[in-house]
């Protein structure tokens, strides 16, 4: 990786090959977030595996990797906040994976639109199903069944490239218990930091 970024708005996802040409998220990246954790933990790996695409288009502030890694040597805050944010993709996805492995269709959807919603700050989610499924790994009609079923019990509103937010705390209901746990562990590693 050439250059660690850091976004001001937008979403990314980081996701892991499963077979040739085919990729399901591992994590969601915001404004919390940086792309390229991976060099911090293996900065001698010069391509680490992951697949990283940008969802909706914002604004990033980028740097030289050799520089960012100096600037980790020389800076013990920047150290913390930057292994706080470590530690959080970490729980991000291995929380991710359990809830995949266990979790019906309808919560992993309702689980991804609260986290994406959060890394975004937004309740206006500017994605297709084709999208969604790709990155939650499924069939686009079970993508649009599960929305449809949203739309039509009042929790979002779904038009041909974006789904907004209605009702939150119906989605909330909807969802498994994952999307509150990612969001709790932000609190605790990020969120801590940022009321300092």
């Amino acid at each position: 990786m050439e250059y660690v970024y850091f976004l001001g708005s937008g979403l990314v996802s980081v996701s892991a090959k499963v077979e040739a040409g085919r990729f399901v998220e591992a994590w969601l990246v915001g404004s919390e977030g940086m792309i390229g954790a991976p060099c911090v933990l293996a900065p001698e790996d010069p391509m680490p595996p992951h697949r990283r695409v940008v969802q909706v288009g914002g604004t990033a502030l980028r740097i030289p990797t050799p520089a960012f890694l100096a600037a980790l040597d020389d800076l013990r805050a920047l150290r913390e906040v930057i292994l706080s944010y470590i530690n959080l993709v970490l729980f991000q996805t291995s929380q991710v994976g359990a809830c995949n492995s266990l979790h019906s269709v309808k919560q992993r959807l309702a689980r991804w639109l609260l986290v994406a919603a959060n890394a975004m700050d937004s309740g206006e989610l500017p994605i297709t199903h084709a999208v969604l499924a790709q990155l939650l790994g499924i069939r686009r009609a079970s993508v649009s069944e599960c929305l449809e079923a949203f739309e039509q019990a009042g929790i979002i509103r779904n038009t041909r490239a974006a789904i907004t937010l209605v009702d939150r705390a119906q989605l909330e209901h909807s969802a498994c218990s994952c999307s509150g746990l990612i969001q709790r562990e932000y609190d605790r590693q990020i969120g801590r930091r940022l009321r300092a």
